[in-house]
């Protein structure tokens, strides 16, 4: 059986294309018998989406595989991202130098049935995993739900059967970050848990337009309400320079200082080279790496909503960690002529925090930070605190 918990609305009636809040899934699999899931898993995370997209709708499926949302002439999006795997029991990393007999692309890919996360399991006591997905488009979340509801209970990843025992949609970050109420079922995703209010904000004390205002405790009445709605007379007060209805309030039209971090879906950045030349990954604190950050947001706004991005772009500061930083795989991707020519991903997996419009934060929250993101690359969760040793 599977439970599904609903915390936000699935659909809207204004344009096809986009959701009035954040959508973010997460699915929670079981296995009854012990096994290994490979080193390099996201194509097959990547197929799992895909089946269940074609399970419900196979020619928006197919669309999206092998077209997607086009931005100008030589550049699409698929429009959605996905996590890495989060393990909820024992883990043991298996590495194998047994590649004889192996076709090419599993002597590349590692694909032994040797390498990997290994895990045991029985009926008494199931292995549970599981990922999140999100998508600021409609039809996507529709057909990805139908789809696990439909046919879809029982998936592989990699030689592994896993079934489907819960799928929940996870509160808006952007609300959870700005007082407006929290759902129950986001108590169970990893790094959103005690954000009530606007506890989970760093830095937000100082945001322009409240100055002189304790963190919003000295307004009177502020406690407690949502979104500051039924606020008697906050069109003329002193100090928000009579701005009608709040329109137009930096303080809630951009966040400082909004503490994010990779849930094991590295940010990738390729910086374009010319034909014959090697490409080049950058990293935080490489030159252009903001700014080619901002670009990919940008072009996902304007092939979102139909228009090019016209406001700031948001400052980020990556944080150096006590853990791992970098992560690195290997996806496939087929070509139309039945190649198969691997795409190597190699992107940071560093906290940060980012200052900026809403408006394009939500871009990264729902599209994902950064390139290649339907591939499992630049999906983030709020954090509330971060252990870090030094400021990048």
């Amino acid at each position: 059986m599977i439970f599904l918990s609903i915390s936000c609305n699935l659909y809207t009636s204004q344009e096809q294309v986009l959701v009035s809040l954040i959508m973010r899934i997460k699915i929670t699999f079981t296995a009854d018998k012990s096994g290994i899931i490979d080193f390099n898993y996201q194509h097959q995370i990547q197929a799992i989406i895909y089946s269940f997209l074609s399970m419900s709708n196979p020619d928006y499926a197919q669309w999206l595989h092998q077209q997607g949302f086009a931005y100008k002439k030589d550049k699409r999006f698929k429009l959605f991202v996905f996590s890495g795997i989060s393990f909820y029991c024992p883990i043991k990393i298996i590495r194998s130098n047994r590649l004889n007999g192996l076709n090419g692309l599993n002597r590349f890919l590692g694909l032994n049935g040797l390498n990997g996360f290994s895990f045991k399991s029985s009926h008494l006591s199931p292995f549970t995993l599981s990922f999140q997905i999100a998508s600021p488009v409609d039809k996507f979340i529709q057909h990805l739900i139908e789809g696990i509801f439909g046919e879809g209970q029982e998936v592989r990843l990699g030689k592994q059967t896993f079934s489907v025992c819960r799928v929940e949609t996870l509160t808006d970050p952007l609300e959870t970050t700005t007082g407006s109420s929290s759902s129950n079922s986001v108590n169970s995703s990893n790094g959103l848990n005690g954000l009530n209010g606007l506890n989970g904000l760093n830095g937000l004390n100082g945001l322009n337009g409240l100055n002189g205002l304790n963190g919003l405790n000295g307004l009177n009445g502020l406690n407690g309400l949502n979104g500051l709605n039924g606020l008697n007379g906050l069109n003329g007060l002193n100090g928000l320079n009579g701005l009608n209805g709040l329109n137009g309030l930096n303080s809630l039209n951009s966040l400082n200082g909004l503490s994010l971090k990779p849930l094991e879906s590295p940010l990738f950045i390729k910086k374009p080279m010319p034909p014959g030349q090697q490409d080049i990954y950058l990293f935080p604190g490489d030159n252009g790496y903001e700014e080619l950050l901002n670009q990919n947001l940008m072009h996902k706004y304007e092939t979102l909503f139909g228009k090019p991005y016209q406001g700031e772009t948001l400052k980020f500061c990556f944080l150096e960690t006590k853990g791992k930083s970098v992560k690195q795989f290997t996806v496939f991707k087929k070509g139309l002529d039945g190649s198969v020519n691997p795409i190597h991903i190699k992107g940071t997996l560093q906290p940060f925090t980012v200052t900026g419009p809403k408006e394009l934060i939500r871009i990264g929250l729902e599209c994902g930070f950064g390139q290649n993101n339907s591939m499992g690359c630049g999906y983030v969760e709020v954090v509330q605190t971060v252990e870090t040793i030094q400021t990048a």
